[in-house]
């Protein structure tokens, strides 16, 4: 971790001499823009770009852009490539330094003579084409959000950027669900890269890492193409950062938050304080004693007097309780960026952002247990203080050259989460009688990822071939320790004061009266090459495209579960005439109990695991028609995952895939295309699924368990679709899908609160998608209206399971959704005003399966309402936004599900709510300065 930090720094001194030198580069204006082919929306590279009649110009770059400097006036722009007609773009206004973006859309003359073919346009018509163009153009059925809509929202990171994506929904506020599949079925990249799971105990990441400040759009591909990853089934999520800026920029930004039920109340931390918390980075104090790592493997076997020596040198933090108001949250952001265009036409450019941000949160709860006849076996209300501090930052690099470019883009986060958690309540022991319980978790968590990558792209010689490439580095870690968990307990007499269940040093019980150490580090190695060869195909253009990817992972994973024992037999202790939490545990009061820490083995199981991806494709992009476009081929994945733990047998899974899939688009009209796909995915155990030891979630009151027998899922998944882009920015779109699931993964429950993983026989699910965003111009024709747009999608998902104990079901998958609904109204005035009301709401999912004839634990659904308030100011210098979320604040609830008929929808008369919590509202008031000149 320090080595990543110093290694930033010096990266920062790197750009900050670069943007300086940035600054001197001259201030002219500039026309910008894309150039691309109508029929395929592929990149055109060197197109002559000229000021007419004139010889100022330039030529296109290997991604199509171009950036040509211009002095201010209003211009006619020449679009020259050979094989297609001369686009002349008219009325092309500049003014100051402010870059004027022209993407142009290129089309084969209609007649192949050797007579010249000009097209005549204006700067406002060609802009909408290309907008047409690149909406229609896609290969696969995807759904997307642009930096522009992410700024018209109150999200503060992707996880809630993505809730607002057609057919897409959120768990546990940073896990996505898409076409309500649980995150599993998903994968991740950035930037191309693929990112490995940021869950030490399954199959997901963590989309609440990434500011969604230093995104510049997003993609979720819905259907696969062969030189997509082949492990999803519901997504694949691109993950764009900012790259070249079209202009020299600097920007801060500050933000103050109000939290409605923590700002200015009362709050309670669990020490000890690092020196390193303002920062969100761990010192040594909460590690492991010494005198404990240094006889690790042989503590168990060491006399007691040994054990109780070692115990007495744990510091004694139970208790170390620092209450104080909460003052508001803060965010701090700074960006810079510039792109120096050199008389050769080359061009370097670089984006640097950091963000820091310090919050606090009071969530408030209670938890219940029913048996099968609905009897309430236990109660406990909660409370769950939680501190966090975030450091993020982006640093890239990019150089394009002749027909190639060649980037360097470095991404780096780190999460640090203080929790404190209460609970106070009571449990059934038998008829008449109940157990008062008090107990109390202290926990600190670390995590983040790191992640760099090298790519180029390059067009050799004049014969069109492509050639892409990319290597990268990529560091994810999780650390969690010294996790304190203390209960006390009361025979139900309140004239009797609490006490301490001491248990024998066999039978530790950590996950009542203990301390727990984990930590997760993963390497992630990976490198890709694409070669793309154009040629004619039934006289139509054509391409055709091979690759392979390398992705190694190294993962070190190590948990140690430590109980408090007494060294005899056991004993309760009183908690009175002085003897508290914050002094049972201190060496005197050890020495006098004869207490000593004992190892929980079955909880305490170290793992290194590797995994070694490689892959190779081929595809075809070809017309089988003028209107019909199809990209097909199979893409080849061959899998070796290993996982080593101390004292048992190595595990390895093997597994090759061949993973064929086609796409067909049938262009209707010129705004209309009907779309059509089928492809295989697979979607392989994560390391913990597989590791056979057992944790213990305190908060959702869960032990979980590995599972060495489970084996890959595959599925056959089928999609279409149709859309409409009925103007700028406006879509109408329908889609159906279906997908048939061999061995699917599911979590399910083996009673007495222990949750592992099985491989169910079978899964089916279908589902229909609907989106519709449209400016309301067509309403009346005022300016009021003209700068409002209202979007909707919504989805309507069903399915069925069979299961290895409880056969077929009416029932979705694990994280499955019936419906979700997004909606929102926007708008914005050229004056510089603006406000968007979001919706949002996702049906009732399963959170839990439950064991064979057990009860099936459900999330109820709930509507989010959010709301967005900008204003520039300042000249267009400045602008001020006031967001407010989740306005309406309804609880969030677990429950049980008692219909047999299989009906999810929640029932107050049947069905019992097990856990619920209020997550308040936040309010934020931000400000935004521009430091550039125009």
């Amino acid at each position: 971790m320090k080595r990543i930090f110093q290694t930033n720094l010096f990266i920062l001194f790197l750009f900050s001499s670069i943007w300086a030198s940035a600054q001197n580069a001259t201030k002219s204006g500039r026309i910008v823009g894309k150039v691309t082919d109508k029929k395929s929306g592929e990149a055109l590279i060197g197109v002559t770009v000229l000021i007419h009649g004139t010889a100022n110009g330039t030529v296109t770059d290997v991604e199509g852009n171009y950036s040509l400097p211009v002095t201010s006036g209003v211009y006619t722009v020449d679009f020259k490539y050979i094989g297609y007609a001369t686009k002349s773009i008219g009325d092309v206004k500049v003014e100051g330094q402010v870059p004027i973006t022209l993407n142009i859309i290129m089309d084969e003359p209609a007649s192949q003579n050797l007579k010249e073919v000009v097209i005549r346009g204006t700067f406002k018509q060609e802009t909408i084409n290309a907008i047409y163009v690149a909406q229609k153009n896609n290969a696969v059925v995807s759904d997307g959000i642009s930096a522009d809509l992410i700024k018209k929202s109150p999200d503060r990171n992707t996880g809630d950027v993505l809730k607002r994506v057609s057919g897409t929904s959120i768990t546990d506020n940073k896990f996505v669900v898409v076409r309500g599949l649980a995150e599993r079925y998903n994968t991740t990249l950035m930037n191309s890269n693929l990112l490995p799971s940021t869950e030490p105990d399954k199959k997901a990441f963590s989309f609440n890492i990434i500011p969604s400040s230093l995104i510049d759009n997003i993609i979720i591909y819905k259907t696969a193409s062969p030189d997509l990853p082949g492990d999803f089934a519901g997504g694949a999520v691109k993950v764009n950062t900012k790259d070249l800026p079209n202009q020299p920029f600097t920007e801060l930004s500050l933000s103050l938050g109000y939290h409605t039920l923590t700002t200015f109340k009362d709050f309670s931390a669990a020490g000890p304080k690092g020196k390193l918390d303002w920062a969100g980075f761990l010192d040594n104090s909460k590690d492991l004693p010494s005198a404990y790592t240094s006889v690790q493997d042989q503590y168990s076997n060491l006399p007691s007097a040994d054990r109780k020596t070692i115990t007495q040198q744990f510091p004694n933090t139970f208790g170390d309780i620092r209450n104080s108001k909460s003052l508001p949250n803060i965010g701090l952001q700074f960006s810079t960026g510039s792109t120096m265009q050199m008389e050769n036409g080359h061009r370097l450019g670089y984006l640097l952002a950091v963000n820091y941000g310090t919050s606090r949160r009071l969530t408030q709860g209670e938890r219940s247990d029913f048996d099968i006849e609905k009897n309430q076996m236990n109660f406990s209300a909660t409370d769950n203080f939680e501190e966090s501090r975030n450091l993020g930052a982006l640093l890239n690099l990019a150089y394009s050259y002749n027909k190639s470019k060649i980037a360097w883009k470095n991404f780096f986060n780190n999460d640090f989460d203080l929790n404190y958690l209460t609970r106070n309540g009571w449990n059934f022991r038998s008829a008449g009688d109940t157990m008062l319980v008090n107990g109390s978790s202290a926990e600190t968590t670390q995590n983040g990822l790191f992640n760099s990558v090298v790519e180029g792209t390059h067009q050799l010689g004049n014969q069109h071939i492509i050639v892409d490439w990319n290597a990268s580095y990529g560091r994810a870690y999780r650390n969690q320790p010294d996790q304190r968990i203390f209960s006390s307990f009361n025979n139900n007499d309140p004239q009797q004061p609490y006490y301490v269940i001491i248990s024998n040093v066999n039978s530790p019980q950590p996950n009542s009266l203990g301390r727990i150490y984990s930590n997760l580090t993963e390497n992630i190695y990976g490198g890709g090459l694409n070669v793309t060869v154009p040629f004619k195909l039934f006289n139509e253009n054509a391409k055709f495209k091979a690759g392979a990817l390398k992705n190694y992972r190294s993962r070190d994973f190590g948990v140690t579960a430590l109980g408090y024992t007494d060294v005899r037999y056991g004993q309760n202790i009183t908690l009175d005439k002085g003897l508290n939490e914050s002094n049972i545990f201190s060496p005197e009061n050890l020495e006098k109990y004869n207490i000593v820490l004992s190892k929980l083995d079955l909880n305490s199981t170290d793992y290194k695991g590797t995994s070694d991806l490689n892959a190779g494709y081929l595809m075809l992009d070809n017309r089988l028609l003028k209107n019909l476009r199809m990209v097909w081929g199979a893409r080849i994945e061959n899998y070796v995952q290993e996982l080593k733990s101390p004292g048992k047998a190595n595990q390895k899974y093997t597994n090759t895939d061949v993973l064929p899939s086609v796409n067909l688009t049938y262009n209707l009209t010129e705004k209309s295309n009907l779309r059509g796909s089928f492809f295989m995915a697979v979607n392989r155990p994560e390391f913990r699924e597989l590791a056979a030891y057992s944790q213990y979630d305190y908060e959702n009151d869960f032990i979980i368990r590995g599972e060495t027998e489970l084996k890959r899922s595959t599925s056959l998944n089928a999609d279409m679709r149709y859309e409409f882009y009925s103007g700028i920015g406006e879509i109408i779109s329908a889609s159906v899908f279906y997908k048939k699931f061999t061995d699917p993964i599911e979590q399910i429950n083996l009673g007495n609160k222990i949750l592992t993983y099985q491989n169910a026989v079978s899964a089916t699910t279908i589902g229909a998608e609907l989106e519709v965003r449209k400016n309301l111009a067509f309403l009346a024709s005022n300016s009021f209206l003209k700068n409002m747009t209202f979007y909707v999608n919504a989805s309507l998902i069903n399915g069925d399971i069979t299961l290895q104990n409880r056969g077929n079901l009416s029932s979705p998958m694990q994280g499955q959704s019936p419906y979700l609904i997004n909606s929102g109204l926007t708008y914005a005035a050229p004056e510089g005003f603006a406000f968007n009301i979001l919706y949002n709401k996702v049906g009732e999912r399963l959170k839990f399966r439950g064991e064979q004839g057990g009860v099936d634990v459900f999330e109820k659904a709930r509507d989010v309402i959010d709301l967005q308030l900008s204003k520039s100011i300042l000249n267009q210098r400045g602008e001020i936004k006031l967001n407010v979320s989740d306005i309406l604040a309804q609880p969030i609830r677990y429950y049980y599900n008692y219909d047999a008929e299989g009906k999810t929808a929640y029932d107050p008369s049947v069905d019992r709510v097990i856990n619920q919590w209020k997550p308040g509202s936040t309010i934020s008031l931000s400000f935004k300065y521009k430091f550039d000149k125009k």
